[in-house]
């Protein structure tokens, strides 16, 4: 019973969502968009995509993958062009440590299997 409150007390204290609005590096995009108050635009409810991101992202690919839904808004490929920031006028990859995708799965203690197929950086000419 003990080890079970340690673990409760644990990921109240320490929960990833607690830090949200500190990533190491929103993005490039990302942090114009925030700076100029236009991020609401973008995402109406940063609570709700911050705790349900994993569900949108299965939900996604299921119609994407199983019925051939394709619309750019919600697809993978504008967050990595909008979360992605550059170094050295490079893209650096979005699971690179201490890039946007990166931090929060660090807390957490989770993969970023999304990218062992899909792009880490914005294609040329964004």
């Amino acid at each position: 019973m003990r080890h079970l409150l340690i673990i409760f007390l644990a990921l109240a204290f320490t929960s990833v969502f607690a830090h949200a609005d500190k990533h190491v590096n929103l993005g490039d995009r990302a942090t114009e968009l925030k700076d100029e108050g236009k991020s609401r635009d973008i995402h109406p409810s940063l609570a709700e995509i911050r705790k349900m991101h994993p569900e949108f992202l299965l939900h996604k690919r299921d119609k994407t993958l199983r019925q051939g839904v394709r619309t750019q808004r919600d697809s993978l490929k504008e967050c990595v062009n909008c979360h992605s920031s550059t170094k050295n006028d490079e893209y650096v990859p979005i699971n690179a440590p201490d890039q946007f995708c990166s931090t929060c799965h660090q807390k957490v203690g989770t993969s970023l299997d999304c990218f062992s197929c899909h792009r880490t950086t914005p294609k040329e000419g964004l």
